[in-house]
């Protein structure tokens, strides 16, 4: 348990650990491809689930909308993980790291273990321009069989 409190206490200091460029030998090249594509990465994770609120937003009954939340949730701890990673390069915040890697661990299983749960009736549910087909054959349907029932009538009130 004392680990535990130590961890969380000293969350943010760096004091026990190098910055990533005095950990081995990194080329220029070598350090600045690894930040450079990190930071590309974490603007990526940031950008998708900008996208997906844009899209929950504009489109309204939206099903199985946790789903969407909890994909959100799993993109932005990626990319926050990338982001940690370029930032170690001066600034060693490896408990932050690692707490955000757990968080990221946790939202990855929630959101897999979610999609397990919700597979099924994903597999099941139409889209909405489908539905709204279907909903109209039917209505006609019953146009139809009322168009029929009153044919009928009008033919046994003439006989």
């Amino acid at each position: 348990m004392d680990q535990v409190k130590d961890f969380f206490s000293k969350l943010f200091l760096a004091d026990n650990w190098p910055p990533r460029w005095f950990c081995g030998d990194w080329t220029s090249f070598h350090g600045w491809l690894y930040i450079t594509s990190d930071i590309a990465i974490w603007l990526a994770y940031f950008i998708i689930p900008a996208i997906i609120i844009f899209f929950i937003q504009k489109r309204h009954k939206i099903p199985f909308l946790p789903v969407f939340w909890l994909f959100g949730a799993f993109i932005i701890l990626c990319g926050s993980t990338h982001l940690i990673d370029a930032m170690i390069f001066w600034w060693p915040a490896y408990r932050l790291s690692a707490l955000l890697r757990a968080l990221t661990a946790l939202v990855s299983l929630a959101t897999a273990f979610s999609l397990i749960k919700y597979l099924p009736k994903l597999i099941e549910e139409q889209p909405e321009d489908e539905l709204k087909i279907y909903q109209l054959q039917k209505q006609i349907k019953k146009y139809e069989f009322e168009i029929a029932e009153l044919k009928e009538r009008l033919n046994n009130k003439a006989e």
